[in-house]
């Protein structure tokens, strides 16, 4: 099968994952942005546009990278999912260091979820939809490369739409909790995308010395 034919496609995992954190009317959205990628060009961008307005383009690194990714779809859709991963990963990786400590900027976002849910309990409801996208989304974007039965392509052009709302939404969740991520996002340095592909170090944390100015300030 082609790109094309599978673009609409959806995993039970992520389906289930959507309709767990998404409204109702997000959903539509979802599928609606899905549907016009496949239609004539004015659609297809208006689709691209939609998909990375719902998740913004702060900070810039990986959302950039994301939002170039984007430009390919209903093509190239393991980047897309590897970006947004990254994402939501440095993210968490900001809110369990606020509640945790230093330990958690360099576990993995599974790691981190399965560490809010061991000991901070007021986070559980979060931190197993985190979990949930970790092991069917994140995971499988940066390390398996087997392809689901009747597919060329590990991931289709619909599940990179719903994986863009379900990582909005749970970025505005995270965000809404943890002044740590809010600094993160808003001094968009404070950490490089990268690394071997596959790798549990894409996420790297660069910014103490930011982070020390911050502390010492009178």
């Amino acid at each position: 099968m082609s790109y094309r034919d599978i673009a609409l496609q959806v995993l039970p995992e992520i389906q289930s994952l959507a309709e767990k954190v998404l409204s109702i009317e997000k959903l539509q959205e979802a599928d609606l942005v899905a549907q016009r990628l496949l239609q004539s060009r004015d659609k297809r961008e208006w689709a691209i546009a939609k998909a990375i307005s719902e998740v913004g383009l702060t900070p810039s690194r990986p959302l950039m990278y994301w939002s170039a990714e984007m430009r390919d779809l209903p093509r190239n859709t393991r980047d897309c999912i590897r970006y947004l991963g990254d994402y939501m990963d440095l993210l968490v990786k900001e809110m369990t260091y606020e509640l945790l400590g230093r330990k958690a900027r360099h576990q993995s976002l599974g790691s981190n979820a399965r560490s809010l849910l061991k000991k901070v309990p007021e986070t559980r409801d979060l931190a197993l939809e985190i979990k949930r996208y970790a092991d069917s989304i994140y995971t499988p974007g940066k390390h398996d490369f087997s392809l689901p039965p009747g597919r060329k392509h590990r991931f289709t052009a619909k599940e990179v739409v719903l994986v863009a709302y379900i990582t909005a939404e749970l970025a505005r969740r995270v965000l809404s909790v943890s002044k740590s991520a809010r600094y993160a996002v808003e001094k968009d340095n404070m950490y490089t995308i990268g690394g071997r592909w596959g790798s549990a170090n894409r996420v790297n944390y660069e910014g103490e010395w930011e982070e020390r100015k911050r502390k010492t300030k009178p």
